[in-house]
């Protein structure tokens, strides 16, 4: 039966909303559904009209898929047959249909409340794309109408940088770029004409409530923009009179300059002003008058395409949590390392990312996520000082900005936000319990840069993680270059597999009381030309993490499959053990690139074991018990490898549909097994036979661990002692071997 989710549909809205138009969404959605109910043949009808045929061939059956567009019923197909059709409507929001059609079996309520998911979401998507379409027009138009304005600037000494400098915000505003980059566009563009005077952007918070804060500055040092007895005074006074203001910084003194505010407009109301601090007297600045009302202006239209000045806010701090963003946290961070405190007092930062954070999210729903993330932020600042400052990064990442702290400070800082986010959370009327890792940075150098000093926490972060949930780690040096080594591993690796750098080893699985080789199970290894040799330790959890392993698990399969399958031309009774990935089990399209591997090579099903470690099949058992039911139907057979050490219960051993266990290399790893280990080898193997399965003992590396395990009645092993992994030219010399228990490798 084919199981989907919330996410998978958010998937295929994901991939069907990002096509350029209204066919290519449609050709997309209708192949995608035919996909996912394994249906021969789709079409989307609008109106009276058939779009997206897919599956039909040349002679698509425009009226009878009219017809299925009313009702489902039968419909005749001559290059395939009498297909079952459903339809399933697009929504209120689109008049029309989504049509499939398949041709063994009617379709069961579940596909059919998919399909009705599938097009609705197809529904949604034609509809944006229809109001991107009406609302690039609406921008055009303001475009060009924009241009027109610029056109009254020609006279000035400037013209042409300004227009290009005008020009490029304004296309920033019309294309929906983020907020805060059109603001600091408009104050270092603003600061460059004016020969890199000072600029800052400010902007009245609360509307009519009169408290103002700097939205944007640029410029160099040199100028308090933040101090509202200095430019928030000229700031407030063109606000109230809708004037621009000019006016000497100090009377008495024409060396310290001119300050020049222009007032900024949102819908017709004041929202603030743009202000520069010029050298020179008063007299000298009609022109820069004319360009910061220049620059005013499209302030004013990024405000107003924002809707409502709160948006500046918004655009500053994090809307689920009301927290600063990162773009503000990075403000107010290089502010802090730029002040004479930084010379003396240490500045820490800690990244705190939140462990399990993504199943809440995927069980419970976004809204209970973000109630969660909600209640985590408010935790995080009891934890810390009003003077510090707490900041969500994205996603389920924060970070603190601790001044005047040392180390042993910011580590007990990050031990308290451990403890207090391991408390449970009342979410959606049930306790929730998640966890927290945290990375330290700490500097005392004034010249430090922010970015390096938050990505140094994160990497501290990462080891932490790694270490186990629920630990704080300070950063040290050597862990920016493991960082780079782990980067230039994973480009490595996305470039082994097109360069043919994978190559394949195969270890005989033996019958201990015979000695005889019952089958073979295919190790991949890499061999890089600058790195030699990489273990797969190293290069496996980087494959799983960037998806390559569901490629680099396919080629394993066909290739071990292809040369298995000639092996057995002499020795007919030859199987293949094949480990698989967590990530290659829940892939949609596995069974299927099984089932394809197999038939290429010309191998037969039962011929084939796919290996899964305990771990994987323990995060999730029910998902586990649904994936592994399909591939059983395929004939395969399945094995938990590494048995006894990813702590499954017994009912759960006996709802998963395995054939064999393996048992970890660690119960016998002692060159003379304890009593101890024997009753613990003892215990896997009659389990095994009580529940049917075939027991297989891993890393037998002498022959007093070999006679143990025949006396405990193990059935099969692998180990140095008996074989150790060798090349496919060698392996027809291992299977002519009456007996591999008897020779010494």
């Amino acid at each position: 039966m084919y199981t989907w989710s919330t996410h998978q549909l958010t998937e295929y809205f994901t991939a069907v909303n990002a096509s350029a138009d209204e066919t290519a969404a449609i050709s997309l959605a209708v192949e995608r559904a035919c996909e996912m109910v394994e249906a021969e043949a789709g079409a989307v009808v609008l109106g009276d009209r058939v779009h997206g045929a897919w599956g039909f061939g040349s002679d698509v059956p425009t009226k009878g898929i009219l017809s299925i567009a009313r009702a489902p019923g039968t419909l005749p197909v001559p290059a395939l047959g009498d297909l079952y059709a459903v339809p399933s409507a697009l929504g209120e929001a689109i008049e029309g249909a989504l049509i499939v059609g398949r041709l063994d079996e009617p379709f069961t309520p579940e596909e059919r409340q998919m399909l009705q998911g599938m097009a609705q979401v197809l529904g949604v998507a034609l509809r944006s794309i229809r109001v991107l379409i009406d609302e690039r027009t609406l921008r055009a138009e303001r475009e060009r109408e924009a241009t027109e304005r610029l056109i009254l600037l020609e006279q000035a000494q400037t013209r042409q940088r300004l227009v290009e400098t005008l020009l490029t915000i304004q296309r920033a505003i019309s294309n929906r770029k983020p907020l805060p980059e059109i603001l600091d566009a408009v104050t270092s563009g603003t600061a460059a004409l004016l020969g890199g005077a000072p600029v800052a952007l400010i902007l009245a918070e609360g509307g009519r409530g009169r408290r103002l804060s700097v939205a944007s500055t640029s410029g160099p040092e040199g100028y308090d923009f933040a101090d509202p007895d200095s430019s928030h005074t000229e700031a407030r006074e063109a606000m109230a009179t809708a004037q621009v203001i000019v006016r000497a910084v100090d009377p008495h003194d024409p060396a310290w300059g001119t300050i020049v505010a222009t007032p900024v407009r949102v819908t017709g109301e004041m929202a603030g002003a743009l202000v520069a601090q010029l050298p020179g007297s008063v007299d000298q600045y009609s022109e820069q008058r004319e360009q910061l009302a220049a620059f005013a202006q499209q302030v004013s239209l990024a405000l107003t395409d924002a809707r409502t000045v709160e948006a500046v806010r918004e655009a500053h701090h994090d809307p689920v949590t009301g927290l600063p963003n990162r773009g503000l946290f990075l403000k107010i961070f290089n502010r802090v390392l730029a002040s004479r405190a930084a010379l003396t007092e240490p500045t820490s930062v800690l990244f705190i990312d939140l462990d399990r954070f993504k199943a809440v999210n995927d069980s419970l729903g976004h809204e209970a996520g973000d109630q969660l993330l909600a209640a985590v932020a408010g935790r995080i600042r009891a934890c810390v000082r009003a003077s510090d400052t707490t900041a969500r990064l994205g996603g389920d990442e924060f970070a603190v900005l601790l001044h005047n702290s040392p180390v042993d400070a910011a580590t007990a800082v990050g031990e308290r936000v451990i403890e207090t986010v391991k408390e449970p959370f009342n979410i959606a009327g049930r306790d929730i319990f998640i966890g927290a890792s945290v990375g330290v940075a700490i500097t005392r150098a004034a010249a430090a840069n922010s970015d390096t000093l938050l990505s140094n926490a994160d990497l501290a972060m990462y080891r932490a993680k790694k270490e186990g949930p629920g630990k704080v780690v300070v950063y040290e040096p050597h862990m920016h270059t493991e960082a780079i080594n782990y980067l230039s591993l994973r480009t490595d690796l996305q470039r082994a597999l097109q360069e043919h750098e994978f190559r394949l080893q195969y270890q005989p699985l033996v019958r201990l009381d015979t000695g005889e080789t019952a089958g073979v199970e295919a190790l991949i290894r890499w061999h890089n030309p600058a790195r030699g040799l990489v273990s797969p330790v190293d290069f496996i959890p980087i494959a799983e993490e960037s998806g390559l392993i569901v490629e680099l698990g396919q080629w394993v399969l066909e290739t071990s499959a292809a040369q298995v399958a000639a092996w057995r031309r002499t020795h007919p009774d030859l199987t293949l053990n094949v480990n698989v990935s967590g990530h290659q089990l829940v892939h949609p399209r596995f069974a299927a690139n099984v089932t394809r591997a197999l038939a290429v090579a010309g191998l037969p099903s039962g011929a084939v074991t796919l290996e899964l470690t305990e771990s994987v099949l323990m995060s999730d058992p029910d998902a586990a018990v649904a994936s592994l039911a399909s591939l059983r139907e395929l004939g395969v057979q399945l094995s938990i490898d590494d048995f006894g050490t990813g702590y499954s219960s017994l009912a759960y051993l006996r709802e998963l549909p395995v054939d064999e266990l393996k048992i970890d290399r660690a119960f016998i790893a002692r060159a003379e097994l304890t009593g101890e280990d024997l009753a613990l080898v003892r215990t896997i193997v009659e389990l095994g036979h009580i529940l049917g399965l075939r027991v297989v003992a891993e890393g037998i590396e002498n022959a007093a661990q070999l006679e143990a395990l025949r006396r405990l009645g193990c059935s099969y092993g692998q180990g140095y002692h008996l074989c150790r992994p060798s090349n496919p030219a060698d392996i027809p010399q291992v299977l002519a071997r009456r007996s591999l228990t008897a020779v010494h490798p």
